[in-house]
C-alpha cells in the first residue's frame, strides 16, 4: 500500500498535499465504528462497581459530595476522598464527571457504565473522521480497518468495563479531537481551529496525565502527513506547550502540598525493588514484552500480574532479552525509515511514544502491569496491523474509483482483505464479549483472574477482601455464612505467605478473625499489621474495638485518637471514639467528635442518631429532636436508594 504510485518494492514517499476527502461518502463508517463500540459493551450496563471504582467513586467522599466539592476536586490528589495517604495522580476532569454522575443518580453504577460505552463509541466515530482526513492520501480502507481493530480489541475491556477508566477514554478522545482541529485548520486556514485544538488538549491533560506524550505525537503526525514546513510545524506544536505548562504547574502545586510524596511498594510495582539500573531495565523490558504479547494475543486477560508472580530479572533472562531486542529493533527500524515517512514507521513511533510513560524504563510508576495502560498506545498497534495487511496485499489508492469500491473492494481485493479483517474482528469481538462479564464485580474479576496469576500476593489479598463480603452483611458486619469468612482467611494467609510483610493482609485477616469472634487471633494479626505499618488508621481503629469489647476504654481511646491523628477524615474512628466518650458520659466531647465526622458525611444516619441520643442522655430532648429526625430521614433516603437499585 502506497499513497502514490511508485515502482514495485519502493518505500512509501511522503503523501502529496491533497484536498479534503469527501467525508460524506464514508460517513457510515464512523456510525458503524460508534455503534460497534457501544454494542460490544451493552452487556456491562448492569454491572456493579469494580476494582478502582471504589477508591474513585464508591468510597470517595469528595466524589459523593457532587459539584459542591468542585474546589476540592481541582485542588487535591485524585483519591484524596478515599484515603489519607499521599498520591501522585491528578485527574480533576474525570473526577468532576464522576461527582456529577453521583449527584444526578447517587450510588448508581449503571450511569457510569452507560457513559463509558457511549464515550467509547463516540471515540470510534472521532477516530474515523480524524484519521480519514490525516490519511487522506492513503486508501480509505486503511483508517477504516485501524478504527475497527481499535474498537474491537479485547484489551480495552479494562477501560470500558471499569467506570474509573473513563479518564483513559477522555484523554485519548480529547487528544484525537486536538488532531482533528489541527487538520481542520490545515483545510480552512481558520485560526479558531488551532485555539480549539489547544483547548481540547488542555481537557485531555486534566483528564489524565499521560496525555503529555502527545507533545511529541503532534509534531510527529504533522511532519508525516501534513506536508508543512518544519518552521510551521514547530510553531504550531509549540502552542500545545501552553496548556501542558499550566497543567504541570497546577499538578505540582497540588501534589507538593501533600505532607510527603507517594512511596511505591513492590506489591504495586515489583520493579521498584531493583537495587541497580541493569536489573530495573531488564525487568522493565521483560514487562514491555508482556504488554506487546497482550496486544498481539489478548488471551488470557488479567487485571494484575504483580509480585511475586512477576519477579526481578537480569538480562540473562530470555524474556528481558527478547523484550529489549524487540523494542530496540522496532525503534531502530522506525528511525531508519523515518525520512521516507513509511506508514509503519509512524505507527511504531506512535506506539512507543504513547507507551513510554508506562514502560518503567524512564520513570517508575505506581504499577508494573495494567491492561488499561495499553489503551492510547493500542491505536499505534491498530494502525500498524491495518498497514501491514494492506502492504501485504499491495492495496493502492484509487481516487477515480467509486467511493463504495474504494472502501469495500479496493483494487479488486475486497473479499481477501475484508475476509482477513473480518476474521480478526470477529475473534476480537468474541474475546471482548467473553471478558466483559468478568468485570461484573470485584469478586467475579478476581475469581476469574487468580487461576492465571496464582502467585500474585495482591490478587490473593483482594480476593480475600471480596470473598468475605459473600458471607457477611456489609452494613453491619454480621456473619451470615462463616464458610466464606474462612475462605477469605485462606486467601489472606496465602498473600502473607507470598509476602510476609503484607500489612494489609494481616489487617484484613485480623478483621476476618474478629467477624468469627476469634478476638485473640484478630489482636495478634492487628499487632503484626502495625508492626509493618504503624500508621494504618483502619487497623488502629479495629484494634480499638477489641479494647472496647474488653472494657479497656483508656486503651481504646488512645488508639482511636492515634488513628485520627493519621487520618482526621476517618469516619469510623470518629464514631467509635465518640462512643467511648459516651460510655464514660463525656457527652459534649462525644458530640464534638460525631459532628466532626458529619463534615465528611453530612447525612450519615449513625452519626446523626448518636448525636440525638447523646442530647437525650444529657436531658436535652429539645436539642435531640432535630438530630433524630435528620437521622430518620437519612435512613429513609438510604433505603429508597437501595430499593431503586
Amino acid at each position: 500500500m502506497r499513497p502514490v504510485v511508485q515502482r514495485p518494492g519502493a518505500a512509501p514517499r511522503p503523501p502529496k498535499p491533497s484536498p479534503p476527502p469527501r467525508q460524506h461518502h464514508w460517513a457510515w463508517m464512523g456510525i458503524v465504528a460508534a455503534a460497534w463500540g457501544v454494542l460490544l459493551y451493552v452487556n456491562t450496563f448492569g454491572h456493579q462497581y469494580c476494582l478502582d471504582d471504589y477508591s474513585v467513586i464508591k468510597e470517595n467522599w469528595v466524589t459523593q459530595g457532587g459539584l459542591k466539592n468542585i474546589g476540592l476536586i481541582f485542588s487535591t490528589e485524585y483519591r484524596y476522598g478515599a484515603w489519607n495517604s499521599p498520591g501522585s495522580l491528578y485527574r480533576p476532569l474525570a473526577l468532576l464527571i464522576f461527582a456529577l454522575q453521583w449527584q444526578l443518580s447517587p450510588d448508581n453504577p449503571m450511569v457510569g457504565h452507560v457513559m463509558n460505552a457511549l464515550m467509547y463509541g463516540w471515540t470510534g466515530w472521532l477516530l474515523w473522521i480524524t484519521w480519514r482526513r490525516i490519511l487522506a492520501a492513503y486508501p480509505p480502507v486503511l483508517p477504516a480497518l485501524a478504527t475497527l481493530f481499535f474498537i474491537a480489541h479485547p484489551v480495552h475491556t479494562e477501560v470500558v468495563a471499569n467506570i474509573k477508566s473513563l479518564d483513559e477514554i477522555l484523554a485519548l478522545f480529547f487528544c484525537t479531537a486536538a488532531l482533528w482541529s489541527l487538520w481542520r485548520y490545515f483545510d480552512t486556514a481558520r485560526r479558531v481551529f488551532v485555539g480549539l485544538g489547544v483547548l481540547f488538549y488542555a481537557l485531555a491533560l486534566f483528564s489524565k496525565e499521560s496525555a503529555i506524550t502527545f507533545l511529541a505525537i503532534f509534531p510527529l503526525t504533522i511532519w508525516f502527513f501534513a506536508n508543512r514546513s518544519l518552521k510551521e510545524n514547530l510553531r504550531l506544536s509549540a502552542l500545545f506547550w501552553a496548556p501542558a505548562a499550566i497543567f504541570l504547574f497546577t499538578r505540582h502545586q497540588v501534589l507538593s502540598a501533600q505532607p510527603y510524596p507517594e512511596v511505591f511498594s513492590v506489591l504495586d510495582n515489583f520493579i521498584v525493588g531493583a537495587k541497580d539500573t541493569a536489573t530495573r531495565l531488564a525487568s522493565a523490558f521483560m514487562m514491555c514484552g508482556v504488554y506487546l504479547k497482550t496486544l498481539l494475543w489478548p488471551h488470557p486477560l488479567i487485571s494484575d500480574r504483580g509480585y511475586p508472580q512477576m519477579k526481578l530479572v537480569s538480562f540473562a533472562d530470555w524474556r528481558a532479552l527478547a523484550g529489549f531486542l524487540t523494542y530496540t529493533g522496532m525503534f531502530v527500524w522506525a528511525i531508519l525509515n523515518l525520512r521516507r515517512k513509511h506508514i509503519l514507521s509512524y505507527a511504531i513511533l506512535y506506539y512507543l511514544i504513547a507507551f513510554s510513560l508506562f514502560s518503567n524504563l524512564f520513570i517508575l510508576i505506581g504499577t508494573s502491569y495494567g491492561e488499561r495502560l495499553l489503551y492510547a498506545p493500542s491505536w499505534g498497534f491498530a494502525l500498524a496491523l491495518s498497514a501491514a495487511l494492506m502492504l501485504a496485499l499491495r492495496i493502492q489508492p484509487q481516487p477515480d474509483a467509486p467511493p463504495t469500491q474504494q472502501m469495500l473492494n479496493p483494487n479488486g481485493k475486497g473479499i481477501v482483505i475484508w475476509g482477513i479483517a473480518g476474521t480478526i474482528l470477529l475473534l476480537y469481538s468474541f474475546l471482548t464479549l467473553q471478558r466483559n462479564p468478568v468485570w461484573y464485580t470485584s469478586y467475579t474479576l478476581y475469581k476469574a483472574d487468580i487461576p492465571h496469576s496464582p502467585n500474585c500476593a495482591k490478587l490473593n489479598f483482594h480476593m480475600g477482601i471480596e470473598t468475605i463480603k459473600e458471607g457477611i452483611i456489609e452494613e453491619t458486619g454480621q456473619v451470615t455464612d462463616s464458610s466464606w469468612v474462612r475462605k477469605a482467611i485462606g486467601y489472606h494467609t496465602r498473600a502473607i505467605e507470598l509476602y510476609p510483610q503484607y500489612h494489609d493482609a494481616f489487617g484484613s485477616r485480623g478483621l476476618a478473625y474478629f467477624r468469627l469472634g476469634q478476638y485473640d487471633s484478630a489482636y495478634h494479626d492487628y499487632m503484626n499489621a502495625l508492626r509493618y505499618r504503624p500508621n494504618d488508621e483502619k487497623v488502629l481503629s479495629n484494634l480499638g474495638f477489641i479494647y472496647f469489647l474488653r472494657q479497656q476504654l483508656d486503651s481504646a481511646e488512645a488508639v482511636y485518637r492515634k488513628s485520627l491523628e493519621y487520618n482526621p477524615r476517618f469516619i469510623d474512628a470518629r464514631r467509635n471514639l465518640g462512643a467511648v466518650m459516651a460510655m464514660q458520659r463525656r457527652f459534649p466531647e462525644a458530640i464534638e467528635q460525631w459532628k466532626e465526622g458529619l463534615k465528611y458525611e453530612p447525612e450519615n444516619p449513625t452519626l446523626l442518631h448518636y448525636i440525638g441520643s447523646a442530647y437525650n442522655d444529657m436531658g436535652q430532648p429539645e436539642q435531640a429532636k432535630p438530630w433524630l429526625e435528620r437521622a430518620e430521614a437519612a435512613r429513609a433516603a438510604e433505603a429508597r436508594r437501595k430499593k431503586k437499585q
